[in-house]
């Protein structure tokens, strides 16, 4: 990938010009682009600057531009690519400071994020956004959590008490 970074032809490694420019926001390490969210082709209301997840779409390079960025402050995960290659770029990320989880990941997603979690120094905030309503997934956040890999991590969010009885 490096190699490649500054003249790699962004239309051609994903399915829409929209993801293209974000792709370019990133690799530009543009100073105003500082959220990400990253949603499924299932999405109902994608924001500006929304990846949105299709068929066409070169992951490794998402996670690419994600791990190099220096601007990206706040990552929005609704889907999360099950490319290793995405998970590799994505553990390289320095400035991330907010991750929101927005969806059960299962054991295999959670699990996932574990060199992410390892790796990154300047994670403070981790924000679920999530129907907590099974067992199993309260399994999966306590695995996560209990890695104790998480450095920097000030402050564990669960948004409007979304915790279930099932």
């Amino acid at each position: 990938y490096e190699a490649r970074a500054s003249d790699v032809d962004l239309e051609r490694i994903t399915s829409s010009t929209h993801n293209a420019l974000i792709l370019e926001k990133l690799r530009s390490n543009d100073d105003e682009f500082t959220t990400l969210g990253i949603v499924g082709v299932d999405h109902n209301w994608p924001d500006e600057e929304d990846f949105i997840v299709e068929e066409g779409d070169n992951l490794g390079w998402l996670g690419y531009f994600i791990g190099k960025s220096k601007q990206l402050g706040s990552l929005w995960v609704f889907h999360l690519p099950g490319d290793d290659s995405f998970r590799q770029g994505l553990a390289q990320n320095q400035s991330i400071q907010e991750l929101h989880i927005c969806r059960d990941l299962g054991e295999a997603g959670f699990q996932s994020l574990a060199p992410f979690f390892h790796n990154n120094n300047t994670l403070e905030e981790l924000n679920l956004s999530l129907s907590i309503n099974s067992l199993e997934c309260a399994k999966n956040i306590a695995s996560l959590l209990g890695l104790r890999q998480i450095k920097s991590l000030k402050r564990i969010v669960f948004e409007n008490d979304l915790i279930g009885d099932g």
